[in-house]
Formats: structure tokens, sequence, C-alpha cells
């Protein structure tokens, strides 16, 4: 028989984990794969749990999670990314790398903090500590990178965290949560559309050319 509780500890410290990887990366295509690695192990937790509790719904959220966040959605990311070369990397980070990956380390004790002070008493859960903290990381994530795929990542992470902190509550209609589904669907789809209209095609050029002297000068150092 599955313990319920010690998988939703391992799949939240991965997933916390998972993040902080990520703000370790300048790689897009990394960030994109290790979302994906995450929203898997999501659906993992989900399925379990729907299979323990003999919950259909729940299952069913699983394999949509799946399908649409961990290979749907970074594979649309993906075929993007291939279109516009000149997104492949962070070109300008906000803060640094070291810098980022500290301070996500501390939101995810500040996410626990928080939790304890705030919402303990009425989710009556010691483990609801851990979405909080990945909610917060996905946060920062968002604010630390100026990259929009990235950016659109973080967005995504969060509502990994909200679906992590929902299945604490077996009582939450399925039709919440698969508007949620539709609800970021919806967003990639305008985020992406988005996108490539922000960026003029003239810049693309320059913007390649200064990722390759950024290139020359990282050999050279």
């Amino acid at each position: 028989m599955f313990n319920l509780n010690e998988i939703f500890i391992l799949v939240g410290f991965i997933q916390i984990a998972l993040v902080a990887f990520m703000q370790w990366q300048i790689y897009i295509s990394s960030v994109i794969k290790t979302f994906s690695v995450g929203s898997y192990f999501l659906a993992a937790f989900l399925l379990a749990a729907g299979y323990v509790n003999g919950e259909p719904y729940l299952m069913v959220l699983g394999f949509l999670t799946a399908g649409i966040r961990a290979w749907f959605i970074p594979g649309f990311l993906s075929r993007m990314l291939r279109r516009d070369r000149w997104r492949a990397r962070e070109l300008k980070p906000v803060l640094g790398i070291a810098s980022t990956i500290i301070l996500s380390l501390l939101f995810a004790v500040f996410g626990y903090v928080i939790y304890t002070w705030t919402m303990y008493d009425y989710v009556h859960s010691a483990f609801g500590a851990i979405p909080v903290a990945l909610f917060l990381q996905g946060a920062f994530l968002i604010i630390s990178r100026s990259n929009p795929i990235t950016q659109l990542i973080g967005y995504l992470v969060m509502e990994n965290a909200l679906y992590l902190f929902g299945s604490l509550f077996p009582e939450l209609p399925f039709v919440v949560e698969a508007g949620v589904v539709l609800d970021v669907i919806g967003t990639v789809m305008i985020s992406g559309v988005i996108v490539r209209l922000k960026e003029e095609p003239a810049q693309n050029t320059e913007v390649e050319d200064s990722t390759r002297r950024e290139d020359f000068t990282e050999l050279r150092g």
C-alpha cells in the first residue's frame, strides 16, 4: 500500500529542487525539460493519490497533467524555441546565478514560516508548507529572469504548486481543477503569440549578433 504522505513529501521536495536547478540554468531548453520532469512527478502523485483514495477525478487530473503540462506545453515551448533560436539563452538575468539559487532556497524557508503562521490553523496539515514554498519559488523565477519563456515557466510552476496544494483537499470539485487546466492552455497559447509579436524581426538579428559576441567573450574569459 502506498504511503501518500511520504510520496507527497518526496514529490514536493523534488519540485523545489527542480526549481532551484532552473535558477542555475541559462539555457532555456534545459528549463523547459526540467519543468516537464517536474510535471511528470506531479502527475504520478495525482495518479497514486487517486488510486489509493479511490477518487477517479484525481486519476483523470493526473492523466491531464501528464498529457498537457508535462508533454504538450513543453513541446509547444520547445518548438517555439527552435523557431526563435535567439531566445535559446538567458541574456540579461536580473540577478546572478549564485544569488538566485540562494534566494530561491531562502524563499523555500520563508514559505514554511509563512504557512506555519497563517494557514496551518485552517488547513491542519504540516505538508501544506511544501506547495506554499514551491509557489513562492515560481514567483521568484518570474521576477529574477528576463526571458519571457522562463517567466512563463515560472507561472506554470506556480500552477503546479496550486495543484499540489489542492490535493490536500479531496473534496475539491473536479470541475474547478479542470477549469484551471483549460485556463493554463489558453494562457500558454496567448503568451506564445505575445512572445512572438513582442520582438520585431529586425531586432532578432541584433540579438543573435549580441549572443555571438557574448559567446566569444565567454570563450576568451
